[in-house]
């Protein structure tokens, strides 16, 4: 039992005015704590709070620098000033006044939101107008490249493809010159005098064509040459164990550098006798080591040029000379028997040709033979 000193009246313990939860006999060691003396009390707790708006408190209307109430309480007025109210403020002009703040923000906010945008369109724009004009260049650069290129084509045939054009133009240029004067109805001697010059418009017109024909053919000649003394020479590549790649130059791969090197300086047109008779040395030095048909007769055709510039003979005279011994030193160079990388550019037989020849030679058999 226990008694509040204050009132006087005495409280049983909690434990004693409880029911016990539990059957008789199985008593707990402990008891719960809500049937202790601690849910009795309690703890007071001091918390501060500063709320949104300051408040104030009216104080005496006289006061001095200390004074007493008549409860005898002490009061300064030392940090004290005086504050002005305003206007009272009700629920519903709170609310107009959240409402029109909400506004403000929305409206700044969709202000700033539609800057942006514009500043993306207009960007989108400027960049979609700088892309059309680079556009139109472009395609302006294209059309005036593709009509310089079909002229040069025109001009400079370099493929059957251009050399087709040419004859298919020619034969539409030739039909509707034709027409024009079957037009005229011309009779006699003027029909026969403007057929005549226009086959020899037309006949000029095919010479100019073979002329560029037998110029392409010569530099695609050439071309196939240097791409093959070129590719001769290339050391060749090996991979390791390791999985790296590395360059070998071999024995062959340097003779046929020195065979590449030796055509070139054959090629050449030189003026001075001495520098052709030391470049007809080298070629001489490196033929002779081989006795078969070809190499002697490129050392008689040598041998033959040789006494010819002795005697003075000038460079024209003898150019047909040099052709047929750059010709004969060529098939030197690309026969494998003196030049081993040429087995790459070798045309032989392989077994699938040799198949479809037997092949052929049966079907030959069986249609002589039925």
């Amino acid at each position: 039992m226990w008694e509040v000193a204050k009132i006087g009246i005495e409280y049983l313990n909690a434990v004693a005015q409880t029911l016990e939860l539990w059957p008789p006999g199985k008593k707990l060691k402990t008891y719960p704590v809500m049937m202790s003396r601690e849910t009795q009390l309690s703890w007071l707790r001091t918390r501060v709070h500063q709320t949104y708006r300051e408040a104030f408190t009216q104080m005496d209307k006289n006061p001095t620098y200390w004074s007493l109430d008549k409860n005898g309480v002490v009061i300064s007025d030392t940090f004290d000033y005086y504050k002005i109210p305003g206007l009272y403020e009700d629920s519903d002009a709170w609310e107009r006044k959240r409402i029109a703040a909400v506004i403000f923000i929305q409206k700044h906010t969709r202000r700033k939101i539609a800057q942006r945008t514009a500043n993306r369109m207009r960007q989108y724009a400027a960049k979609m107008k700088e892309f059309w004009i680079v556009r139109d260049r472009i395609n302006k650069e294209n059309a005036e490249a593709r009509v310089q290129y079909e002229i040069q084509r025109r001009l400079h045939p370099s493929t059957l493809n251009d050399f087709n054009l040419l004859c298919k133009e020619l034969e539409t240029w030739q039909v509707e010159e034709y027409r024009r004067l079957n037009a005229k109805n011309l009779e006699g001697e003027e029909k026969k005098k403007a057929c005549k010059e226009l086959m020899e418009k037309q006949l000029k017109l095919i010479q100019t064509i073979d002329n560029l024909k037998l110029k392409t053919e010569v530099v695609v000649h050439r071309r196939m040459i240097e791409r093959k003394l070129t590719t001769m020479a290339l050391p060749k590549v090996w991979e390791l164990t390791n999985g790296q790649l590395i360059n070998v130059t071999t024995p062959a791969t340097i003779r046929a550098g020195e065979l590449g090197q030796l055509y070139r300086e054959l090629e050449k047109k030189v003026e001075s006798m001495d520098d052709r008779m030391a470049i007809l040395g080298y070629v001489k030095w490196t033929v002779q080591v081989f006795d078969t048909v070809l190499t002697r007769e490129i050392l008689n055709l040598i041998q033959r040029e040789a006494d010819l510039m002795y005697r003075g003979r000038s460079a024209k005279s003898i150019s047909g000379l040099r052709k047929r011994i750059l010709h004969r030193f060529w098939a030197f160079v690309e026969d494998p028997l003196y030049n081993p990388e040429a087995q790459m550019f070798a045309n032989e037989p392989t077994d699938f040709d040799y198949g479809n020849k037997h092949f052929q030679c049966m079907r030959d058999a069986l249609n002589k033979f039925p």
